[in-house]
């Protein structure tokens, strides 16, 4: 099982770009820097992944789109398998990997049973190596909660409810739906001006299993998941088939994207790595899902000592964060990379 420092220096490279299929996008002019032990050629081993391949060639893991070249007898060039070689060459004087599948040798088969391991494509960023790190909020619309069905009360008269616990609710229920997450409202997010209504946030809290009809609108359910107490009045939703992506692909927002931190969970002033935040991004904007964004600290507001006159210093960027969960017009993000704390007001903006 992999470590706390062994995951984080896992996402450390999952920031902007990496995965192979990326269509080259631009980034800020700067000199594209190989690692000074890039090799002329790597083949790519089972357990390997996009993060750890780009971090060979490159000194910044994101920009390997920039070097990225397939060869064109390549079928599928948005997948590299193990065994592929990967070749570092130049053209005009610019660095570039070229995918080189071969040609496999033929073998001979013979009447008989084989097993061979099914070749699988190297991985993006696959969802437990976050999993810990991020939330399954949801914005809801205000009049649609509060029509959905909710926990009364504990079946065994317990005054604390948890996992494995069994529970009475009662509401209009979803026919063939047994598997609902319970949720308590939380945060109703408003852009910085307060003159525009970005969302409510419901928090997720656990979930039930429905057992048995009680009759009318009565549910007997079992508790099978709990984040916290439940309480009577929780409210449950139908449990969502993909919450979350399996995998992240991470990329480079379509459009020049500018929008603001306007949420931190748990009731913290200030976001650390790998913590989660809310964005006045969303749907609307263009954003999906692995898309990433750069952070950055507002610039002080200092007098000239010159002319007296107030003055706003740049902003400075301070983090990276991947999107991974988007609504309408705010979305969560979950911070790879941060060098000081992050804060409600904090920009962000495609990298």
């Amino acid at each position: 099982m992999m470590n706390v420092s062994g995951l984080k220096s896992l996402v450390t490279f999952c920031t902007v770009g990496i995965v192979m299929a990326l269509t080259l996008v631009s980034v800020q002019a700067q000199t594209l820097q190989l690692s000074p032990s890039a090799p002329a050629t790597y083949t790519v081993k089972e357990g390997d992944t996009l993060w750890d391949i780009s971090s060979i060639f490159l000194e910044d893991p994101w920009r390997w789109p920039e070097i990225w070249q397939v060869n064109s007898t390549i079928s599928d060039p948005d997948l590299i398998y193990p065994g592929d070689t990967l070749s570092l060459v130049y053209v005009d004087g610019s660095p570039r990997v070229v995918l080189d599948r071969g040609t496999r040798p033929a073998v001979r088969l013979s009447p008989q049973v084989r097993e061979a391991p099914l070749l699988s494509p190297i991985p993006a960023i696959p969802r437990q190596a976050l999993s810990g790190f991020l939330v399954d909020n949801r914005i809801v619309d205000i009049e649609t909660f509060e029509s959905s069905p909710y926990i009364l009360a504990s079946a065994a008269g317990n005054l604390i409810v948890g996992a494995g616990h069994e529970v009475y609710a009662r509401g209009n229920w979803e026919t063939g739906v047994n598997s609902y997450d319970v949720f308590r409202l939380g945060v109703a997010y408003e852009d910085k001006k307060g003159d525009e209504f970005l969302g409510q946030e419901a928090i997720n809290l656990g979930s039930v299993e429905i057992v048995s009809d009680e009759g009318g609108d009565l549910r007997k359910a079992l508790v099978s998941g709990s984040k916290e107490e439940l309480k009577a009045g929780d409210r449950l939703l139908p449990r969502e088939t993909s919450p979350i992506n399996q995998n992240f692909f991470p990329s480079t927002p379509a459009g020049n994207l500018e929008g603001s931190i306007v949420g931190l969970l748990n009731n913290e002033s200030k976001a650390a790595q790998f913590e989660s935040v809310v964005m006045d991004l969303g749907q609307r904007d263009g954003l999906k899902s692995g898309d990433v964004l750069s952070i950055y600290k507002t610039g002080e507001t200092v007098r000239d000592p010159v002319t007296g006159k107030r003055v706003e210093l740049p902003s400075t960027e301070i983090g990276i964060l991947m999107t991974y969960k988007i609504f309408d017009k705010v979305s969560y993000g979950v911070i790879l990379s941060l060098t000081e704390p992050a804060v409600a007001g904090s920009h962000v903006r495609t990298p």
